[in-house]
């Protein structure tokens, strides 16, 4: 959706801010330096998950991905990263209903004997497939990236029992700050589900583009660009570099759990590009 919008907004003079968009197409847009965001890249994310993988003892996992900017880069770089072993299978879909076929990508993995698997999904279609491996009778461990380190991957699924054990990678918030606590407060008072995913980050574009707005300056991309020079917000504090990016704060390290009736989401540990995997599993 940024990809396809940004070209519009640009050439209008509005700047875009996004809290979401991770592909990596993003860096190269051609944007006229009017597209920003306070989340990473996904090569970043990537390397979480390839560090992750190894961690957990494992040696040849598939790649499912969806054949969108989103689910082509992050299955990319996480071939690049996990080089020079080779990945168990592959195997992309189109994400849309009734586009694909759960069964069949869960059953590729099967047959190529894999010990792992990394869903590179949206909520609905990657609760589906993990259903399927379940179903299939699929032993080994299943992963997951930030689109399903979310509530709705709960409620998407028919059978939350399915659920647990998958592990997930989301974007680490910082540490505790003046922005971050006044906003958990207001979230909590209105009532915000806990646990949802980019909240922090809508927050923190929505109060970027206010503070710009209120700097004075008539060309509202500058504005942007130099409001997000060590703007600490909500989801931490953030300075866009020449591309419009972030570095964020690396990743936490998420697994479901299911204890009858329903499944749950908890993370106990994280991963940084400085000091790699952290925490208990």
């Amino acid at each position: 959706a940024s990809v396809g919008a940004i070209p519009v907004a640009a050439e209008a003079g509005v700047p875009m801010i996004s809290y979401a968009s991770t592909s990596p197409a993003l860096t190269g847009a051609d944007d006229r330096d009017h597209l920003f965001r306070v989340v990473p890249a996904d090569d970043l994310q990537a390397r979480a998950l390839a560090d992750i993988v190894e961690a957990s003892g494992l040696a040849s996992p598939a790649v499912l991905y969806m054949s969108n900017d989103y689910g082509v880069g992050l299955a990319d770089f996480f071939e690049a990263a996990w080089k020079p072993r080779d990945t168990c299978t592959s195997a992309s879909y189109d994400p849309a209903q009734g586009a694909y076929d759960a069964a069949a990508l869960a059953k590729s993995v099967i047959d190529a004997g894999c010990d792992s698997v990394i869903m590179m999904s949206y909520a609905t279609d990657g609760a589906w497939i993990a259903e399927e491996l379940h179903r299939q009778g699929f032993t080994g461990q299943r992963f997951g990236a930030d689109t399903v380190a979310d509530a709705g991957f709960i409620n998407a699924s028919t059978d939350q029992s399915t659920l647990d054990g998958i592990i997930a990678t989301k974007p680490r918030l910082a540490a505790d700050s003046e922005q971050k606590t006044l906003f958990e407060s207001a979230w909590n008072k209105a009532g915000g589900p806990a646990g949802a995913l980019y909240t922090h980050e809508t927050y923190d574009s929505v109060l970027l583009i206010g503070l710009a707005l209120l700097s004075g300056d008539s060309n509202t991309a500058s504005a942007v660009a130099k409001t997000g020079s060590d703007f600490e917000g909500a989801s931490g504090r953030h300075t866009f570099d020449a591309a419009g990016d972030v570095i964020g704060n690396g990743y936490d390290v998420c697994s479901f759990s299911y204890d009858a009736p329903s499944a749950s989401f908890g993370c106990s540990q994280f991963w940084t590009i400085a000091e790699g995997l952290s925490g208990t599993p």
